[in-house]
């Protein structure tokens, strides 16, 4: 078993084009009072439509965005992608948060309603090197899957087809440098 974390479908397009390098989370439902917790530095990049409201993202991301058809729940899904963790933070401050806009596509008003939401105000997040399968994998759906929490378990290992850095070593380079170095964590 390999772990996976739950996002929404344009973000992953956003990561798997190269146009994203962070992942921005405070947690999911599912996860309570224990709140987000990094599981995992290399996971699947599983794609989830369940929250993804067009309204929540900027007006340049709708390219990556395909609305929901409610035809029922889809019998399979489709990984393209997985990603290293390069870096971590938690930031307790909204303006260390808001001077990373330009490095993502949720709205600012999405961003905030994740910082504010329960306590401690803040957002964890990780920076990432996205890897595209060269052939992507199907899995059926199962009800362990479903739900609003940020990690599950997927039954497929990472070396189980060839895949290739989305950014090359140059590329990611330049936008860890435009990133970093993150602000440090504050006192609460």
């Amino acid at each position: 078993m390999s772990p996976a974390f739950k996002e929404w479908l344009v973000i992953i397009e956003a990561l798997g084009s190269g146009e994203q390098t962070i992942i921005l989370r405070k947690g999911g439902i599912a996860e309570g009072r224990a709140s987000f917790q990094v599981e995992a530095n290399r996971f699947w990049l599983f794609p989830s439509q369940f929250h993804a409201q067009s309204e929540k993202i900027k007006p340049s991301a709708p390219k990556w965005f395909s609305p929901v058809i409610d035809a029922g729940a889809p019998a399979a899904i489709t990984l393209r992608y997985f990603a290293d963790i390069t870096h971590t933070a938690f930031l307790t401050r909204w303006e260390d948060v808001a001077s990373l806009d330009a490095h993502h596509f949720w709205t600012e008003a999405a961003v905030r309603e994740k910082f504010e939401w329960d306590q401690p105000s803040g957002l964890h997040v990780l920076v990432v090197r996205v890897h595209r399968l060269r052939a992507p994998l199907t899995l059926s759906l199962t009800p362990e899957m479903g739900g609003c929490k940020s990690w599950i378990e997927l039954p497929c290992d990472f070396n189980a087809g060839h895949s290739d850095p989305v950014l090359d070593d140059r590329a990611y380079a330049l936008r860890l440098a435009s990133l970093l170095p993150l602000p440090p964590p504050s006192s609460v």
